[in-house]
């Protein structure tokens, strides 16, 4: 079991996490509300535990080559270009480590940088809108609406794994 800790401020960022050894399947969401009155999809990985995802995530956002393109359709992965025809794509840092956002419960707060607004959640299209809630740093982004996938990205060089 590991601890995602703050690498400005070593302040613990997580629950106890154990590693998977590849990133899931993202589940897929049906739109219904939640138990709790959320509209997200089920958390990309399972509770208690993080994975590496080797694909780009999040902003900066580039035009795709090909205007039919739509990616896998996700939040930090792909998003509508508003200046033309097509998508644009992801062109930001690979190897983030995905969390559950209940296992970040109490220990980040929002980026007060980041003015973005879904109707459900956080979308990320912004960059990384999660601090550490000891020190500040920028450590993360939440993806939290309703049209995507339910999950934490920690930028690999904000945080460092620790034995719990």
């Amino acid at each position: 079991m590991n601890v995602l800790v703050c690498a400005a401020c070593a302040r613990h960022l997580t629950e106890p996490l154990r590693p998977l050894p590849e990133l899931p399947p993202r589940p897929e969401c049906d739109g219904r509300r939640n138990p709790d009155g959320s509209r997200h999809a089920p958390p990309t990985v399972p509770p208690g535990t993080y994975a590496v995802d080797p694909e780009p995530c999040g902003a900066p956002f580039v035009p795709h080559p090909d205007p039919e393109w739509a990616g896998a359709a996700l939040p930090g992965v792909c998003v509508g270009n508003p200046d033309g025809p097509g998508f644009l794509m992801s062109a930001g840092q690979r190897d983030t480590l995905v969390v559950g956002p209940e296992d970040t419960a109490g220990f980040l707060s929002y980026n007060p940088a980041c003015q973005e607004h879904g109707c459900c959640g956080a979308t990320g299209q912004e960059g990384p809108n999660q601090v550490c809630g000891g020190c500040g740093a920028v450590v993360a982004t939440l993806f939290g609406e309703c049209y995507g996938p339910y999950e934490t990205h920690f930028l690999p060089d904000a945080v460092r794994t620790v034995p719990a």
